[in-house]
């Protein structure tokens, strides 16, 4: 709608629309769109970079690698049970091997490892030693009580490899 004022300009209520009105208008906008884009790049990059573990892209590539050996693992059929108990020197450890007939598995080379979700530097690793067929067991002096991850790594005299993870709850009685 215009109302004649005598120029024969349109008019609103804001007054004669000008292109510098226009050109106002047009940069207020676009100022106000670009500093809210710039706000929401500035909280996306500052406050999460991405990267959840390092070498992200190196772990992933070597994915399908893993999958392998794990189904070699499955192939070979081999069963482990993990039991900790209290030792007068601290914390035993002993695994069980069998293969998958029940046969006890004998001249593995295994190797214990304990360490802690949540704290770092408690880690320990010993080889475990034969003490029956198909037993292997060692004793760990560990630091702490509490919720503890053991892996086992064994290596058969053919070159094959067997990892197994448990969690276990250890009491050294200190």
């Amino acid at each position: 709608m215009t109302i004649g004022n005598g120029d024969d300009r349109p008019t609103n209520r804001f007054g004669v629309l000008t292109g510098r009105r226009v050109l106002f208008a047009f940069i207020g906008f676009f100022g106000v769109v670009f500093a809210v884009n710039g706000f929401f790049i500035y909280k996306a990059l500052s406050t999460f970079d991405g990267v959840e573990v390092d070498g992200a892209y190196q772990k992933g590539r070597a994915y399908n690698h893993l999958l392998e050996r794990m189904e070699e693992q499955r192939r070979l059929g081999w069963q482990a049970t993990i039991a900790t108990g209290k030792a007068p020197a601290g914390t035993r450890l002993r695994v069980t091997f069998a293969k998958a007939d029940g046969a006890a598995l004998t001249g593995l080379n295994v190797e214990g490892t304990f360490w802690r979700p949540v704290a770092a530097g408690a880690d320990m690793r010993l080889p475990l030693a034969e003490t029956a067929p198909g037993i292997y067991e060692s004793v760990f002096d560990l630091a702490h009580d509490g919720n503890w991850l053991v892996r086992i790594a064994a290596a058969g005299p053919d070159g094959e490899t067997f990892v197994q993870e448990e969690r276990v709850i250890v009491s050294t009685g200190r």
